[in-house]
C-alpha cells in the first residue's frame, strides 16, 4: 500500500529521521544479539534514512532496501549520503512478495511498515522465508487502538487488513519461525523488538 499525502509528510521529515537515528535504531541495537548483520533487508524504506541507520548501527556490509512507491525510492536515491552508494541498494518491491531468494539475509528491518500491508501476515510469512536460520527481525509496528484512533483514521487511514495487537502479532511470527526475543511495548500504542528465526 502506497501512503497518503499526510503520511508521506510525517515520515519525510527530519524530526522522523532524528526519531529513527537516535531512538528507534539505539533502541533496537541495544537489543540485538549479534555484533555485526553483514547482509540486512529493509522493507518499506521510504526515504532511506532506516538503511543508513543500519549500516552505521548494526554493521551492515551491504542494505537492500525496499519500497512499494517509486516516488520513495527516488527519493531515497536522491538523498543518500556520500560514501553509502556501495553498501545501499535501493529496490522497488512488495513485502508482501519479496523478489528475493529464501534465507538470504541475517537481518530483516521493518520501521512502521507490516501495518501499512493489506495482508500483515503475508509480509511475516516473507520476512521469515528470506532470513537464515538464526537471522533477526528487527521491528517497531503500532498495535489496532492507535490504528482506530479518531485522528489517525482521518489523516493517516491504513487498510484494516495491516491491524494486529501484540497477541496476534507474536502468534502470527511463531507460526512463522520466528521467537521474540525482547520487546518493549508501549501499552496498547504499540511495540518495538526483535524476533530470532528458529
Amino acid at each position: 500500500m502506497k501512503i497518503s499525502i499526510v503520511e508521506r509528510l510525517i515520515i519525510n521529515n527530519p524530526v522522523r529521521a532524528f526519531v529513527q537515528r537516535h531512538g528507534e535504531g539505539l533502541l533496537l541495537r541495544k537489543m540485538a544479539s549479534g555484533e555485526k548483520y553483514p547482509l540486512c533487508l529493509e522493507i518499506g524504506c521510504g526515504r532511506g534514512v532506516g538503511a543508513q541507520v543500519i549500516v552505521e548501527q548494526f554493521g551492515a556490509e551491504k542494505v537492500i532496501a525496499t519500497d512499494i512507491d517509486p516516488e520513495q525510492i527516488k527519493r531515497a536515491k536522491r538523498i543518500l549520503k556520500s560514501g553509502f552508494e556501495s553498501k545501499i541498494e535501493f529496490k522497488i518491491e512488495d513485502a508482501m512478495a519479496l523478489d528475493e531468494p529464501d534465507g538470504k539475509f541475517d537481518a530483516v528491518f521493518s520501521f512502521g511498515v507490516i501495518h501499512h500491508m493489506e495482508d500483515w501476515k503475508k509480509a511475516v510469512k516473507e520476512v521469515s522465508r528470506v532470513l537464515k536460520s538464526g537471522g533477526e527481525f528487527f521491528f517497531e509496528e503500532p498495535f489496532r487502538p492507535f490504528m482506530r484512533n479518531v485522528l489517525t483514521r482521518i489523516f493517516a487511514p491504513h487498510p484494516r487488513g495491516g491491524e494486529f495487537d501484540f497477541d496476534e502479532l507474536k502468534q502470527e511470527l511463531e507460526k512463522n519461525g520466528i521467537a521474540i526475543m525482547k520487546e518493549r511495548r508501549l501499552g496498547t500504542i504499540g511495540i518495538i523488538g526483535v524476533g530470532r528465526k528458529r
